[in-house]
């Protein structure tokens, strides 16, 4: 049987104090909600509700708790790329970068995402092996209306991603578009219902407050039977206590709210719990994103809901503080890979963002489809036994001529995991070694850009979905 290496922040005694703190947060402080049709809602299902404050009883609480599924799958336009929770080799799912405002591409200057952009990226990713499903970033683009920026990017997503898409509306009332969009890309309500090629995520306002727009996501969502990411964006030294400690209490509190209430509202809808955090540099203020103490904060997270709570839990597992590809870029990201792969976590993020997740860039993409590579692999472990030991054949001690042609050896050499763009020596007449990875990750890209674009979506279904984003167009004005 294969082991792992698992960071456990926190003791059994510690992890239940956690626990019992978080779930007081809900039934004593309570959250504020603004949103009248979920706070009738959520009266009705027992919870206490005096004007913008509902409170959750324990009894409620674990109610709620024991409608999470247990297991489900998270769809893809591409059945391929399916992805089943828990993941049945124990490894973690990836997702790229989301609500970054900002490409930086690989000839000309940083600005604002355009479709086009994003139209690139999503073929990108589908290139990337290691890369499970797509988060849609923040796109600006002055050729379509503004306030329906999300549904136009959606639009391009289904036609082109076959990975399962992740979506985070702009307003309130473009939810529903982005819902039925999805529906009608695989026929109709109860088929997206029953095989969701998308999953949307819902934020807080540290600490367990919600705005109209994010408890409108929960309840359409929950109405329509959309899998939900719920999102805790916490500031450590900001808006929540400047402890990694407090933080991540704040940030369970806050994905906890939501997830009691998707699951008063859909029992059995699927959820994974997912914990965004950050800290602020005291000196300057600016946001970090990478630094040590805050993965603190993301370990512990993961440790409360894959443990404490049984729910697939969500983080960041790649990312930079840096705004470009240098070496402070090459050693948070792969530093923060590391710690949280160790962890219980069964989605890991943030795969081609810089500059504390407001940027994205092709080659940060590329590279960090070879770092979560080599991240599954610390993450599965190693079996010790006679067979991996080699044990017979050291017992025999006949090895003056060395294991190259040893049966073992070649039983065992497909075993490594091999980085695809590290440099491995001389190979068959080519000799990269003047190459650096940035180099190997253009030409890596340069062959993907001459690849064909996908094309998901039949005719038919292309326009059903084009009359919706532009009844959207329409109506969002």
């Amino acid at each position: 049987m294969q082991g792992r290496i698992k960071y456990n922040v926190m003791s059994p005694e510690e992890l239940t104090l956690f626990k019992d703190r978080t779930e007081r947060l809900l039934s004593e402080r309570g959250a504020h909600i603004d949103h009248p049709k979920m706070k009738e809602e959520l009266a009705a299902a027992g919870c206490t509700v005096e004007g913008d404050t509902v409170r959750f009883p324990k009894t409620i609480i674990n109610r709620a708790l024991a409608a999470v599924p247990k297991t489900f799958t998270l769809y893809a336009p591409d059945e391929t790329y399916n992805m089943t929770f828990p993941h049945p080799e124990g490894s973690f799912y990836t997702r790229t970068c989301t609500g970054a405002p900002n490409y930086l591409p690989i000839e000309g200057e940083k600005h604002y995402v355009t479709l086009e952009d994003a139209g690139e990226w999503f073929h990108l990713v589908n290139e990337m092996d290691q890369i499970d499903y797509v988060a849609l970033p923040s796109t600006c683009d002055d050729s379509v209306p503004g306030k329906a920026i999300d549904v136009f990017t959606l639009e391009k997503a289904l036609q082109i991603s076959k990975k399962h898409i992740w979506i985070q509306p702009y307003e309130a009332e473009n939810t529903k578009y982005l819902i039925d969009m999805c529906a009608a890309a695989v026929g109709d309500a109860d088929n997206l219902r029953e095989k969701p090629i998308c999953s949307f995520i819902s934020c807080s306002v540290p600490v367990l407050k919600f705005k109209y727009m994010d408890a409108e996501i929960l309840y359409e969502c929950a109405k329509a039977g959309i899998p939900v990411q719920p999102c805790a964006l916490p500031t450590a030294g900001a808006n929540t206590p400047i402890t990694a400690q407090g933080t991540a209490l704040a940030a369970c509190a806050d994905v906890l709210a939501q997830i009691v209430m998707l699951e008063l509202l859909c029992p059995g809808l699927p959820v994974i719990a997912t914990t965004l955090l950050f800290s602020m540099d005291m000196q300057t203020t600016y946001t970090l994103q990478s630094n040590t103490e805050i993965t603190f904060g993301r370990l512990i997270c993961m440790q409360v809901f894959e443990q404490g709570y049984g729910i697939p839990c969500h983080s960041y597992g790649t990312g930079t503080d840096s705004m470009t590809l240098d070496g402070q870029n090459m050693i948070e990201r792969t530093s923060l890979i590391h710690m949280m792969a160790m962890s219980d976590a069964s989605v890991l993020g943030g795969a081609g963002q810089l500059e504390t997740a407001k940027t994205i860039n092709p080659l940060t993409l590329i590279i960090d489809n070879e770092i979560f590579g080599i991240a599954r692999r610390l993450r599965i472990g190693l079996a010790v036994d006679d067979e991996t030991l080699d044990f017979e054949e050291l017992l025999e001690g006949d090895d003056e001529d060395g294991y190259l042609m040893s049966d073992h050896t070649l039983d065992h050499l497909r075993d490594a995991h091999r980085p695809e763009l590290f440099y491995k020596g001389y190979l068959r007449g080519i000799n990269d070694e003047e190459k650096t990875i940035l180099d190997r990750a253009l030409e890596k890209y340069e062959k993907i850009q001459k690849l064909p674009v996908p094309c998901m979506l039949d005719e038919e279904t292309k326009e059903a979905v084009h009359a919706i984003v532009l009844r959207a167009a329409e109506e969002l004005q």
